[in-house]
């Protein structure tokens, strides 16, 4: 009877440790190896922003709306793969970052055809070096990093400032043009219309700002159409365009669609002491009258040409 009690002692005490050694690596089971299984990625914060990433075939969705950045999502589906836990939280941080994980930690849901793995991610370390996050009913947050990656992991997920926001995973995307199926350009320098010009590059002419005709350089036009092969905006802007100077106006047809990009002055200071100019020349711009979008003058300068410039 003594050696039935003691074996029942021993199998219970077995079953605990497996069982405390099964949820203590469940807390830790932050990584998904097989990522080509993934089929959507849920993000939310808790100012109530919410983002769900949509496979599709050869490409991702944001909220079924956009195209996905494909370096964005190329660099959240390498971070899942990677992760690992660094070390745990110490004693004395614990309360700390529980507290900070509750309260402004963003949720990760992570799918295939069910769901794969719940988690939050947190803050980084004082050192910069790692994240915490902890898995979703889990007891324990740890410090997760990348192996070999020197730096942490919440822009990785888009975060900034212990949010998600859509903008910051839309595809830039304004021009990808074929140069062989661009039937005509026209842009329409405001500032200065002499500069102006309308061109028909299959006729192999462009007409000035008084409908003059001239004969192009065949070379420097097809290095003008080449300029359209892969143009991105900077960044969308939930702003208002309010009292923006307009500087061009350029219209691109081809066969099956027409374009029209707006682009005004941007004129923004940086916020700092100076009042200083930013390092980087912008523009505003719309596309098709659509969203308010931000655009680098060393992007476009090739694309903001002059008549002279095509003879």
């Amino acid at each position: 009877m003594y050696k039935k009690i003691i074996s029942v002692i021993i199998i219970i005490l077995s079953l605990l440790y497996l069982f405390y050694n099964s949820n203590k690596i469940k807390e830790q089971d932050f990584k998904i190896e097989d990522i080509t299984t993934i089929e959507s990625i849920y993000l939310s914060d808790m100012k109530g922003n919410q983002i769900t990433l949509l496979k599709h075939k050869g490409f991702w969705m944001i909220n079924n709306l956009y195209k996905v950045r494909k370096d964005a999502i190329k660099t959240l589906l390498e971070t899942i793969q990677s992760i690992e836990v660094q070390q745990p939280v110490s004693e004395n941080a614990f309360n700390n970052v529980v507290r900070n994980l509750a309260t402004s930690g963003v949720k990760v849901e992570i799918y295939s055809n069910k769901l794969l793995k719940t988690y939050y991610v947190g803050h980084t370390t004082q050192n910069h070096l790692g994240t915490y996050m902890i898995i979703k009913d889990a007891n324990n947050p740890f410090i997760v990093h990348i192996p070999g990656f020197n730096g942490f992991l919440s822009p990785r997920y888009g975060i900034v400032g212990a949010g998600v926001n859509i903008n910051d995973w839309r595809d830039n995307t304004i021009f990808t043009l074929d140069p062989d199926k661009i039937i005509e350009i026209q842009l329409n320098n405001i500032t200065n219309e002499d500069l102006s010009f309308h061109l028909f590059p299959k006729d192999n002419i462009v007409y000035n700002k008084e409908k003059e005709q001239f004969k192009t350089n065949t070379i420097k036009v097809l290095d003008y159409l080449n300029n359209f092969q892969n143009l991105n905006c900077e960044s969308y802007k939930n702003e208002v365009l309010i009292n923006k100077s307009l500087l061009y106006t350029l219209e691109i047809k081809t066969s099956n669609k027409k374009d029209i990009l707006k682009v005004y002055k941007f004129d923004k200071r940086n916020k700092n002491s100076n009042n200083s100019a930013p390092n980087v020349e912008r523009y505003y711009a719309k596309l098709n009258n659509g969203e308010l979008m931000l655009i680098q003058k060393y992007v476009f300068n090739n694309v903001f040409i002059s008549i002279n410039d095509l003879r």
